[in-house]
């Protein structure tokens, strides 16, 4: 999943946190369009409760078959918007991090642990609330599907449509407060500080195992 930002943050690799940020942000760009499929597919699979799937391959004509093609896309925009939040920020913030952690020891491989998981975090701080909403929004589309007197959304709404990806962030906020919007927050940190730590260890050794400079 993270294979493109790492090749494309490769491209950057003597830039600034900036260019660096920027250039793994934009490298979630394919990563989003090949995963959001799998997310929906995963979320609708997760949510069913009343056990009306008998598979993934079900999910998948089930969805195709209400919403067409762009059904798979639902809160595209969210999981962008979520992605180059937290890619963007990892990368921003990852050389930042590591000088804070040499400060703390000299060992190569903390250094790296600890500055990608505090990265991994930093990325968390900003793309939490995009994953709260897009997951509301997913939840309702799918539960939408077996309603059929619910209006169909245009693809353009489902898949590109900020309005109700920020809609839904503005109500969450109005009935939960910034706490809503970072529900879930302390076990992402674990999770994608966990990933960024990891990301960090692995691609200076990768990159010198191959040769890439």
């Amino acid at each position: 999943m993270r294979l493109c930002c790492t090749v494309c943050t490769s491209w950057a690799a003597k830039g600034n946190p900036g260019t660096k940020g920027a250039a793994g942000a934009a490298a979630t760009i394919p990563e989003v369009i090949i995963i959001s499929p799998l997310e929906n597919l995963k979320l609708a699979e997760q949510l069913d409760k009343d056990k009306r799937f008998n598979g993934m391959v079900d999910v998948f004509q089930h969805i195709t078959k209400t919403r067409g093609i762009a059904g798979l896309y639902t809160g595209y925009i969210g999981m962008q918007i979520r992605q180059c939040m937290w890619t963007g920020g990892f990368f921003l913030s990852l050389d930042v991090f590591k000088g804070v952690a040499a400060n703390a020891t000299s060992n190569k491989m903390a250094q790296d642990v600890f500055g990608g998981f505090l990265a991994g975090v930093f990325g968390t701080t900003l793309n939490c609330w995009t994953d709260v909403c897009r997951s509301v929004i997913q939840k309702n589309a799918i539960e939408a599907t077996f309603k059929p007197e619910a209006p169909v959304p245009s693809a353009f709404d489902m898949v590109l449509n900020p309005v109700p990806f920020f809609g839904q962030a503005n109500k969450i906020l109005a009935e939960s407060g910034i706490g809503g919007l970072y529900s879930g927050y302390g076990i992402k940190c674990v999770h994608l500080g966990g990933s960024g730590a990891i990301l960090a260890v692995l691609m200076p050794r990768f990159k010198d195992l191959f040769g890439v400079k």
